[in-house]
């Protein structure tokens, strides 16, 4: 019988190697021992894996939609890629796969028939909006993808079904302070142009109204204000968004929600950055992203319809914004999903609706080079139908529990 030996390696060692795994690996070696068990469940491991995880290119999620329209969707289904290495071969190294989300995209349980989703995504985990422009309902459900765990959250009924009422944008978030996801959403009263917001905590499980000070000067410039997006940006404890004023060439402005304190705030839009003026043509297509490590501006804008550009605004400390790329129009304004590590390579979605949102492929745009590569561009299901359609979102891999309790 052959000798066994047996290694004890030290403990800062065995979880230096663990946080390194996927976690499709990890969840597999919990089933090992209960000492594994205890340390890949612990918060500072959670912690550490994430933050190892983050150092890397994002997995892209990408949602599918088969239909006549954004407002038919007959068919859903989901991809994640992933880049293992920058610029390598015609896909630009991404690898392709199919998952099973473990939940409906065409329904769920507390508002029936879906037409529409939007996305947004906070530590490795993702919020998805469902929308029945029939009902006019919304719904929402948190999802980590990597450990395929959801939560259904309950439907608010503050605003309720009214003609009055529209749901303009909607963000999610992290309060490191209680340790608490949440999510806000806006809403415009039609009858008295008046914006209001609502939020709602993972941890209470409960929606609840943002009340803002009717004699704070904040509150009076955001009310008179409409959000330029339907989704939000999550950045640094805070949810920010663009929002413009009703007049005709008055300048837009940047609002962001602390999570913590609650409070909004409200900054000027950067002074190198343009805006609709009488000899400049605007989409109003400005957006916010994160790319790496830092909060971008992003623009599209012209001097006339054939002379668009999109250029990148890097925002750092104190609100100084630097121009950090200019890319071409490619027949829309495309919207920034990620930049690769070695800043050299944006990859972005080809837009087909004023919104940004909804697009049709994926394209790899390189920086030093001013090429620009299709990575993915889904097929109809029959040569007769449509273009599918696609919506997007970056997460990283993460062990974080929906439990916030």
């Amino acid at each position: 019988m052959a000798a066994r030996f047996y290694v004890s390696l030290p403990q800062d060692l065995v979880e230096d190697i663990l946080s390194r795994l996927p976690v499709k690996s990890l969840i597999r070696f919990k089933c090992v021992s209960k000492a594994c068990h205890a340390l890949i469940t612990s918060s500072q491991f959670t912690k550490s894996h994430f933050q190892r995880a983050s150092s890397q290119n994002p997995k892209v999620l990408v949602l599918i939609h088969h239909g006549e329209s954004p407002f038919d969707v007959v068919k859903s289904e989901a991809l994640v890629l992933s880049q293992n290495h920058v610029g390598h071969g015609h896909d630009g190294g991404f690898e392709f796969k199919e998952v099973d989300v473990g939940f409906s995209l065409s329904s769920t349980s507390n508002i029936g028939r879906v037409l529409y989703t939007r996305l947004a995504s906070c530590n490795g985990l993702v919020c998805v909006e469902f929308f029945d422009e029939y009902k006019d309902r919304y719904g929402y459900l948190v999802w980590n993808p990597s450990t395929r765990s959801n939560r259904n959250i309950p439907r608010s009924t503050r605003f309720g079904r009214n003609l009055y009422w529209n749901c303009y944008s909607f963000g999610f978030g992290y309060d490191y302070s209680t340790d608490d996801y949440k999510i806000l959403r806006s809403y415009y009263y039609k009858k008295i142009p008046m914006l209001q917001f609502e939020i709602f905590s993972l941890k209470s499980f409960t929606w609840r109204k943002i009340n803002l000070d009717k004699d704070d000067n904040i509150a009076i410039s955001i009310r008179s204000k409409v959000p330029m997006k339907s989704y939000n940006t999550y950045f640094n404890g805070a949810i920010y968004w663009v929002v413009e004023p009703k007049l005709i060439l008055m300048k837009p402005s940047i609002i962001y929600f602390d999570l913590v304190e609650e409070i909004f705030h409200e900054v000027p839009f950067p002074e190198p950055v343009s805006y609709l003026t009488k000899q400049t043509y605007s989409t109003s297509l400005w957006e916010l992203v994160i790319l790496g490590e830092y909060l971008y501006l992003s623009e599209c804008i012209g001097q006339d319809f054939n002379n668009f550009s999109i250029q990148l605004w890097v925002m750092k400390e104190s609100w100084t914004c630097t121009r950090f790329a200019t890319i071409p129009y490619c027949n829309t304004c495309l919207r920034p999903i990620f930049v690769s590590n070695n800043n050299s390579e944006i990859l972005m979605l080809h837009t087909n609706d004023y919104d940004g949102v909804i697009g049709v492929e994926l394209i790899m745009y390189n920086l030093k080079e001013n090429t620009n590569t299709t990575i993915f561009k889904p097929k109809p299901a029959f040569d007769s139908d449509p273009d599918p359609l696609i919506e997007v979102a970056t997460y990283v891999e993460s062990l974080y529990s929906l439990d916030c309790n």
